[in-house]
């Protein structure tokens, strides 16, 4: 019995670890706690949010972003890094709080089953949110500024690739 709670346990904590917004990363070098490969935060929407945030901001002049855009992108990554400690937070919480039921010598079901429910409600409420927040971001660009931000980018990738390949030229 203790060994199919123990199974049960790991499996709950690997699927939130997957789908619940992690801490992000500021785009500075800073990790985020729950991090995948390449340093990339475990939540596909948070992460995408706070690299595109990130570029958008070290590029504003060459992308053309106003003093109000500049400002809401500030805003809607702080949020989304607060959300992100306090969904962190919560899903340790929840990690314990399962472990402390799994502990009993008569397992609560019922109780067990309460805390995933409501935990997956709210991993699914903080997907939305951090959906909306990237929708919004996405919102504040005008044409030109998408095109002008994707040219950008293009340009930095070429870079990149031109920088690896002399690398390995150079071994």
């Amino acid at each position: 019995m203790k060994k199919t709670m123990f199974f049960l346990l790991l499996g709950v904590a690997m699927l939130f670890s997957s789908i619940a917004p992690a801490h992000a990363s500021d785009g500075k070098g800073k990790e985020c706690p729950l991090k995948a490969d390449k340093g990339r935060c475990q939540c596909p929407i948070a992460d995408k949010f706070m690299m595109k945030a990130h570029f958008l901001l070290e590029n504003k002049t060459d992308v053309g972003l106003t003093d109000d855009q500049v400002k809401t992108i500030k805003e809607l990554k702080l949020q989304m890094e607060k959300d992100s400690v306090r969904q962190s937070s919560d899903m340790k919480t929840f990690i314990l709080d399962l472990k402390s039921k799994l502990s009993e010598d008569k397992v609560d079901v019922a109780g067990a089953n309460a805390l995933i429910d409501k935990n997956f409600t709210s991993a699914s409420a903080a997907a939305k949110s951090n959906l909306a927040a990237y929708a919004k971001l996405k919102s504040l660009l005008n044409p030109d500024q998408i095109k002008k931000m994707k040219a950008l980018h293009e340009q930095m990738e070429k870079k990149k690739k031109t920088e690896g390949e002399e690398e390995e030229c150079d071994k």
